[in-house]
C-alpha cells in the first residue's frame, strides 16, 4: 500500500506539471483549508494549484467528526474539503457557514471481500447481492471483516448508515425507528478489526489478511491494494443492489469574500487534465464527464442510498452503534505515574481520563467516552505495575454513570512516585488481558492496551525482554494491540517497535493540542 502511495505521489507531481499555465499576474492569495485526513494523498497537487491559479492552500487535516465539530465551534477556515458534506449540512451552525460547495472526485464506500470468499458466497459478478444477503452471511459467520469507527471516519460512518438504510427497506430518508437493530447486530458480529482511519485500516488488513476476509473501505483504497502487490489474494468489490453511499469530496467555501479564489481552485480541480491525473494516481472517479473511466474500476452507474434527513437521526444511529450494535471493548490503560509525571503532566493525564469518563461534553467527547457493555482496566505504574482496577460498564444509564464516577475518582486520585518500569507494566497488563480473553471466550470483545508514558524505561524488563516474551506466546494469545502514546521524553523508536510488534499504532502526544485529544483519537481503535 505504501509503495503504491509513493508511486502515485511521483506520478501526480509529474502529470500535473504537463499542462500547467504560467502563474497569473493577479496578487497571490492564501486560503486556509480544513480537510479530511485521507486527502493527504492530494498534497502533490498543492504546488500545481498555486502555479496555475495563484492560490496557496494551507491545509489542516482532521477526522470527519472532528472537522464538523471545528466548523460548528466557529473555528476560522476559508474552505473545507471533506469526504462528504452530508453530515455538515445537517449540523446546527454549520450549514449557515457553507456559501458554496462543489464536488471534486468520487469514490463509493463498499465491501471488499477476498475473491475466493466472494465466489464461495456466489457474489462474483452478481448484480443481485443485497445488503440483507451480506448481513445474513456475516451473522452466520461465513465471513469476517474490518471497518473504521463510524464516529470518527467517513468510511465507517458511510458503511453504517448505508447498511442501516438498506436493511430498513425504506426508499426515502431513514428515521431512527426504522433501524433494524437485529440485522445490524448480526452484521457486526463478524467485525474483527476497527480503526479511526481508512488508511490505517488498509495497512492493518495487509498484515492480517490471513485471518480476516475483507473490509469496508473506499473503493479507490481497495483498488489500490489490489494493484499494490501486497495481497496474497485480490479483493472483490461488492456493490449491493440497493446502493451505497459515496464520498464526493466537496470543496466548500466558508468565507464568502474569498469567492474568486475559490472559483479558480474549483475550476482547476475539475479540469479535464487534472481529473484524469486524479483518476490515474488516486483511483478516485472523476466528476468531469469528459474523462473516461475504465469499466473494470467502477460500474457505469452508482446507485446512491438515501441519507438521513435530520441531524438527530444520524446521532441516534451513532449512539445506537456505540451502545448496542458494535462488539464491546476490553480496554486497558497502562498509566505512568513515575516522578517525571509530577505537575502539569499528571494533571493532563487526569483530565484526559476524566474526559473519557464523561467529563468532555463536546461532540467528539460524546463519542469517545466509555461505552455501554465496555470493560475498562486501569493499571498505574512507577518502578513496578500497580494492582489493576477493573470497571464493568453495563446497559443502564444510572449504573454506567456510577461506573464513570468511580473511574474519575480513581484516576483523579493518582499520585506520582518512584521510577519507570514500562515493560513490566505492559507485560502484566497483557498477561491479564490474555486471561480475561480466555475467560470471555465467545463474548466477542475487542481487546486493546493503551500505554501512556513520558519517559525512558529505567526499571525492570527491557523492550528486548518483552519482545522475547511476546514472541514466545502461543499465536492465539498474540494480537492484542498496544497503542503507545509518545509524550515527554519517551523514546520514539522503542515505542514504535512496541506498537509494530502487537499490530498497534503510536500516537504522538507531543504534537497534539492536548493529551485529551490523543486519548479521544485512540478510542476509535478500541
Amino acid at each position: 500500500m505504501r509503495l503504491f502511495r509513493w508511486f502515485a505521489f511521483a506520478l501526480l507531481v509529474a502529470a500535473c506539471g504537463k499542462n500547467d499555465q504560467p502563474a497569473p499576474q493577479a496578487p497571490a492569495v492564501t486560503l486556509s483549508v480544513l480537510a479530511g485526513s485521507e486527502l493527504k494523498d492530494m498534497e502533490p497537487l498543492l504546488p500545481r494549484i498555486q502555479a496555475a491559479t495563484g492560490v496557496t492552500l494551507q491545509v489542516h487535516y482532521s477526522g470527519t467528526l472532528d472537522a464538523v465539530e471545528k466548523l460548528q465551534a466557529g473555528e476560522a477556515y476559508d474552505l473545507a474539503w471533506l469526504s462528504s458534506n452530508r453530515y455538515a449540512l445537517l449540523t446546527p451552525g454549520v450549514k449557515e457557514r457553507i456559501h458554496a460547495s462543489e464536488r471534486t472526485m468520487i469514490t463509493p464506500v463498499v465491501l471488499g471481500l477476498k475473491a475466493s470468499k466472494a465466489r464461495e458466497l456466489g457474489w462474483i459478478d452478481n448484480p443481485n447481492v443485497t445488503w440483507k444477503d451480506i448481513a445474513d452471511a456475516a451473522g452466520q459467520g461465513r465471513f469476517t471483516f474490518g471497518m473504521t469507527s463510524p464516529s470518527s471516519s467517513n468510511t465507517g460512518f458511510s458503511g453504517l448508515l448505508g447498511l442501516a438504510a438498506a436493511l430498513s427497506g425504506k426508499g426515502d430518508a431513514l428515521e431512527a425507528k426504522d433501524v433494524d437493530a437485529k440485522g445490524l447486530t448480526a452484521f457486526f458480529r463478524a467485525q474483527r478489526l476497527t480503526s479511526g482511519s481508512s488508511g490505517w485500516l488498509a495497512d492493518a488488513y495487509v498484515k492480517e489478511q490471513d485471518r480476516i476476509d475483507g473490509m469496508i473501505n473506499y473503493a479507490n483504497v481497495l483498488l489500490a491494494l489490489n494493484r499494490s502487490g501486497q495481497l496474497r489474494e485480490p479483493l472483490a468489490l461488492i456493490y449491493p443492489k440497493e446502493g451505497i453511499l459515496t464520498a464526493d469530496y466537496p470543496l466548500m467555501l466558508l468565507d464568502a469574500s474569498k469567492r474568486d479564489a475559490y472559483d479558480k481552485v474549483v475550476s482547476y480541480l475539475r479540469s479535464t487534465e487534472v481529473q484524469k491525473t486524479i483518476l490515474d494516481t488516486t483511483l478516485r472517479r472523476p466528476v468531469n464527464p469528459e474523462v473516461p473511466v475504465d469499466a473494470k474500476l467502477y460500474p457505469a452507474t452508482l446507485i446512491e442510498l438515501a441519507f438521513p434527513a435530520r441531524y438527530e437521526v444520524v446521532n441516534a444511529i451513532l449512539d445506537s452503534f456505540d451502545s448496542e450494535l458494535r462488539r464491546p471493548a476490553d480496554a486497558t490503560f497502562v498509566l505512568d505515574i513515575s516522578g517525571s509525571m509530577k505537575g502539569s503532566r499528571l494533571d493532563a493525564l487526569k483530565g484526559a481520563m476524566a474526559g473519557l469518563a464523561g467529563g468532555d461534553a463536546s461532540l467528539s467527547g460524546r463519542y469517545a467516552r466509555f461505552r455501554s457493555r465496555e470493560r475498562i482496566v486501569i493499571v498505574p505504574f512507577d518502578d513496578r505495575p500497580r494492582a489493576p482496577t477493573v470497571f464493568e460498564m453495563g446497559t443502564t444509564r444510572d449504573g454506567n454513570e456510577r461506573v464513570l464516577t468511580n473511574v474519575k475518582q480513581l484516576t483523579g486520585s493518582l499520585e506520582v512516585q518512584g521510577g519507570t518500569a514500562i515493560y513490566d507494566a505492559v507485560q502484566a497488563a497483557y498477561s491479564a488481558a490474555i486471561a480475561r480473553r480466555m475467560a470471555d471466550r465467545g463474548a466477542g470483545r475487542y481487546y486493546s492496551i493503551v500505554l501512556m508514558t513520558d519517559g525512558e524505561n529505567r526499571n525492570g524488563k527491557s523492550f528486548a525482554d518483552f519482545e522475547r516474551w511476546y514472541r514466545g506466546l502461543r499465536p492465539a494469545d498474540q494480537g492484542i494491540r498496544i497503542f503507545p502514546i509518545l509524550f515527554g521524553e519517551a523514546k520514539p523508536a522503542e515505542l514504535e517497535a512496541l506498537a509494530q510488534l502487537s499490530g498497534g499504532r503510536v500516537f504522538d502526544g507531543r504534537k497534539s493540542d492536548s493529551l485529551a485529544a490523543v486519548f479521544k483519537e485512540i478510542r476509535s481503535y478500541q
